[in-house]
């Protein structure tokens, strides 16, 4: 009896993690693809089309999470073998995408920080689509060679180390991890050596923002690391040793796992101010590009409109009334307008 009851208990444990870690990645990410859709400043730029790629794979996650968990509330449900093969399948699809998208978004990083004078010559949106069609469909490809090859027997538990095959996780999945991580670390070595040394360039040019962007994808990719490592060390460690006793350990980081999904969206708004903005508006069922907030009862002074364009945006919402824009409005110098977006104020 008391046997049963600690597993009745682990199993609410983790169905409780698993409703969660679903709710904020279906949130999370669903937030972060409205922003990049609805938002014309971040539908902009080229980087922000690996975030969406990143999202919807992390999306992906977020909505296979209660299927896995059918596994643990119907007894039956994985003795059928195209159920439990999906449920890795699909699994191993986001994850593959994951990793995927998260060495072009160090590419992107790369290019801008290594080689700023050549970065908008090489990042079009053309090279952006090529490089993310290529992504998933690498990770298609590598994901589901299990529905054709794979160990399958009837009567077995529905675990990814009894139906993958050893040699698929140890030729394709593994290197594929490897290769991609690899390269990565050394992209982001070599942009550490430039950032290191562009310091006193810092106050004088948009180095800066690219630097900021460079940490926000940093602490993603560390993120990554911390929840999917140990679960392809536990995988291959179960799948080589055959020990049964680290069930417990599988759970605990494919849990682990899981939740990286969650966490993109909201490093985005701790450390992204347009994302913040965007999140922000959209919660509370605004545009995500509303500047509702900074509208005024009075027309703003010539300062407030020299220090930032978003007053042009304040006198028009007074003026609906039928007049027209006063020239001043109309003659606002491009090179203030300029001044405003690269200060952040706007």
């Amino acid at each position: 009896m008391g046997s049963e009851n600690c597993e009745y208990c682990g199993t609410t444990l983790w169905m409780c993690i698993s409703i969660s870690s679903a709710f904020l990645t279906v949130l999370g990410n669903s937030l972060t693809l409205s922003a990049i859709l609805m938002s014309k400043k971040l539908s902009s730029l080229i980087a922000n089309y690996f975030v969406f790629s990143l999202a919807v794979s992390d999306l992906m996650v977020g909505v296979s999470i209660p299927y896995h968990m059918l596994f643990y509330t119907i007894d039956d449900f994985g003795k059928v073998k195209i159920r439990c093969l999906l449920r890795f399948v699909l699994t191993s699809f986001a994850c593959s995408s994951s990793i995927c998208n998260l060495l072009f978004i160090a590419m992107d990083r790369y290019l801008a920080i290594v080689y700023p004078l050549h970065y908008a010559r090489f990042m079009v949106k053309k090279f952006a689509y090529v490089l993310i069609s290529i992504g998933w469909a690498a990770a298609f490809s590598a994901a589901f060679v299990p529905l054709i090859w794979n160990e399958w027997i009837d009567g077995v538990t529905c675990e990814v180390v009894n139906v993958f095959p050893h040699n698929y996780m140890q030729f394709i999945l593994l290197p594929m991890f490897s290769l991609i991580w690899t390269t990565m670390i050394l992209l982001y070595t070599r942009i550490c050596q430039e950032a290191s040394g562009q310091q006193k360039k810092i106050r004088v040019t948009g180095f800066k923002h690219q630097t900021k962007s460079f940490q926000v994808t940093l602490i993603i990719l560390g993120c990554f690391t911390i929840c999917w490592l140990p679960y392809f060390v536990i995988v291959i460690y179960i799948r080589t040793t055959r020990n049964a006793e680290a069930a417990t350990l599988y759970e605990v980081f494919f849990n682990l796992a899981m939740t990286n999904s969650c966490m993109n969206p909201l490093i985005y708004a701790w450390k992204n101010k347009n994302f913040r903005k965007a999140f922000l508006n959209l919660l509370k069922c605004h545009h995500p590009d509303s500047k509702a907030d900074f509208v005024t009862n009075h027309v703003p002074s010539k300062r407030n409109s020299d220090n930032c364009v978003w007053n042009i945006n304040c006198q028009r919402e007074e003026l609906t009334t039928g007049t027209e824009l006063s020239t001043y409005d109309e003659k606002i110098e491009h090179n203030t307008v300029q001044k405003c977006v690269e200060n952040g104020a706007c």
